[in-house]
């Protein structure tokens, strides 16, 4: 009886995407990078965005992509919109008007839902990444830099030999 119990939450759990990123809030990401050195993932978001809801949908339930994201990186959503105070750098960031202008700075103006922002070394921003990504168009990113690959004197030899970076 045990067996079938088990079994049954087992199935039940695989079909529900038991796999989960491990959202946290911006400021925890923040401290725990300074702490370790892990780069921080952003996820840019707004409750219209239809691509927004396609990349949670999709992409972000992929579960070697979660595996990959809750290895890798701090990983944080951000609403474009929301009103919560945020601090970052010593300043707090809210929402006066439509936009929170933590959204605005961390995208440097270029507003687009989705963005992906990578995130290292002293919270600095390395890239925000616009649009909607599959598993295979976000794969060469999280690798890029999760793997901190950006840091290589010969990255452009890496990736003009084509992306051949371990399969997840």
């Amino acid at each position: 009886m045990k067996k079938v119990v088990i079994t049954t939450i087992i199935a039940f759990l695989s079909v529900c995407g038991f796999a989960q990123i491990n959202w946290i809030p911006f400021e925890k990401a923040m401290e725990l990078s300074n702490q370790d050195g892990k780069p921080v993932l952003i996820d840019v978001y707004t409750d219209w965005c239809g691509w927004c809801k396609r990349l949670d949908a999709t992409t972000y339930q992929d579960s070697a992509v979660v595996a990959y994201i809750n290895s890798h990186f701090y990983a944080v959503k951000m609403n474009a919109e929301g009103h919560e105070k945020i601090t970052y750098r010593d300043s707090v960031y809210t929402n006066k008007g439509k936009t929170h202008d933590l959204a605005i700075k961390l995208l440097g103006g270029k507003l687009s839902y989705p963005t992906t922002i990578f995130m290292a070394d002293k919270m600095n921003v390395i890239a925000p990444v616009p649009g909607y990504m599959t598993r295979e168009s976000i794969q060469p990113n999280l690798f890029f830099y999760g793997e901190r690959v950006y840091e290589s004197n010969n990255v452009g030899e890496i990736f003009m030999k084509g992306f051949n970076a371990p399969k997840f």
